[in-house]
């Protein structure tokens, strides 16, 4: 009996990683596919080669990593303001929200300066637009998801 029920557990064992091993290629899969039609769109709407759109895609990933640190970093900070509003250094990090924010624009006007050594206006302008959609697409899908 006790041989038998180490040998389920085992085979249960052995069966849930197979499927989780499946379900994480499914989702590599699933990237893979998105990133690429993502960059086919971006060639499509753009009227680009896919050498600048990979250097486009790449860009906008650097550009989002950073927005996101500083995003993360002007959460901390909002939050420790809201459980501290009697500190002695408020003052140090409201001015701090505004460094944050400083950075953020320099970030972005650093990541416009990028993109126009590869791109015309019209298509940074394109780029934009497309990023938009993306982003509100991605958003919309998220909502049916939960």
């Amino acid at each position: 009996m006790f041989k038998k029920s180490i040998f389920l557990i085992i085979i249960l064992i052995v069966f849930s990683i197979s499927l989780k091993a499946q379900e994480d290629s499914s989702m590599t899969n699933s990237r893979t596919r998105l990133r690429k039609a993502i960059k086919e769109k971006l060639m499509e709407k753009l009227n680009i080669d896919g050498a600048t759109a990979d250097k486009v895609i790449k860009l906008s990933n650097e550009q989002r990593k950073i927005i996101s640190e500083y995003a993360k970093e002007k959460r901390q900070t909002i939050k420790y303001i809201e459980d501290n509003p009697d500190a002695g250094d408020i003052m140090a990090k409201i001015n701090g929200l505004l460094e944050i924010d400083d950075k953020i624009n320099k970030s972005r006007k650093d990541f416009l300066e990028e993109l126009k050594t590869i791109l015309t206006p019209k298509q940074i302008a394109q780029s934009i637009i497309f990023q938009k959609n993306l982003r509100k697409l991605f958003l919309k899908e998220n909502r049916k998801e939960r």
